[in-house]
């Protein structure tokens, strides 16, 4: 099971004074639409979905994965993960002056090289377009350095090239870890999990096993390499198994998180689950399935950055005291 990643970084400088909101997230997710679109939809009237370019369009392959209407159970669902992750940096709070500098990074999922002119340019339209609070009124508005990956300059505003033949990671489903009897996982940013229509407050390890599963699969149908449909992993058998782990100690809380959605006309949530949780029991067969989720973020709303996770497994020598 493998799949291609790529994380781009993108340093930029105010041009104006700016300000993002404590998570920039949603933010830059909002922008960068915009711009993709302005960028490269060719027929402007027309709805993705209905497209006859939608095979071939960045906008439409990168950022509005098409939905079918599943009425009887949900109504409209994603029919195949968003292949793009925001992972904004940590911002000081308040106004950004003129002349600072500030980064994000993007990660990019299966569809890598053969958009980036697409990606880098709606980066530099979001700069003269500007972004956050007070756009409107000239405010936020900034330019784009110089965008990495890997510590691998991918485009310099310098001298305007681009190089666009970095090569991306293969992110591959490694086999069990041995000798696994406790794992520290920490959640970096909002993990929003639901069951039963509610949003989860309390993380039970086979609640992160499952919602990690469901991830994996999602993006291997959608993206995977192999091209075989569904993983063969023992769902039933691991959910089955991680029930048996307990929860050793936990600082989990619930962190409010609100962005403004300018379709819905109205603020959001983007709250959830932040903190630390000690899990112990028989790990190894788990360890695998959370590092390949810690690459790519698990749960609802990855798209803004949402369900960062970072893990720490220890031996049964090496237990966390």
């Amino acid at each position: 099971m493998t799949i291609l990643i790529q994380q781009l970084t993108f340093h930029c400088r105010w041009t104006t004074d700016g300000r993002l909101p404590d998570y920039p997230g949603s933010t830059l997710r909002g922008a960068f639409g915009w711009a993709l679109k302005r960028c490269t939809c060719m027929l402007k009237q027309q709805k993705c979905l209905t497209c006859v370019l939608n095979s071939t369009c960045a906008y439409s392959l990168l950022f509005a994965t098409e939905q079918y209407n599943d009425n009887e159970v949900r109504g409209p669902v994603n029919a195949r993960p968003h292949p793009l992750v925001f992972q904004p940096r940590p911002q000081r709070t308040g106004l950004s002056k003129k002349g600072e500098s500030w980064d994000f990074s993007l990660l990019i999922i299966g569809h890598t090289s053969e958009f980036q002119p697409h990606i880098v340019y709606s980066v530099k339209m979001m700069g003269e377009t500007g972004i956050g609070v007070g756009a409107k009124h000239g405010l936020g508005r900034f330019t784009l350095e110089k965008v990495t990956s890997n510590d691998v300059t991918v485009f310099d505003d310098a001298t305007g090239q681009l190089d666009n033949t970095t090569v991306a990671e293969s992110l591959v489903l490694q086999s069990t870890a041995e000798d696994v009897g406790q794992l520290r996982i920490h959640l970096r940013t909002p993990l929003r999990l639901k069951q039963e229509n509610k949003l989860l407050r309390e993380l039970p390890f086979h609640v992160l096993v499952r919602t990690a599963l469901r991830r994996i699969s999602a993006l291997e149908i959608a993206y995977g390499l192999d091209n075989r449909g569904e993983p063969d992993l023992d769902y039933r058998g691991l959910v089955h198994r991680a029930k048996g782990v307990e929860v050793k100690e936990s600082s989990l809380r619930w962190r409010e998180l609100r962005r403004y959605s300018n379709r819905q006309q109205q603020k959001v949530s983007l709250s959830g689950l932040t903190g630390t949780a000690l899990y112990e029991g028989e790990l190894g067969e788990f360890v695998p399935l959370l590092q390949y989720a810690q690459r790519v973020h698990v749960g609802k709303q990855t798209l803004f950055g949402l369900g960062s996770i970072e893990i720490e497994p220890f031996n049964h020598a090496t237990r966390w005291p």
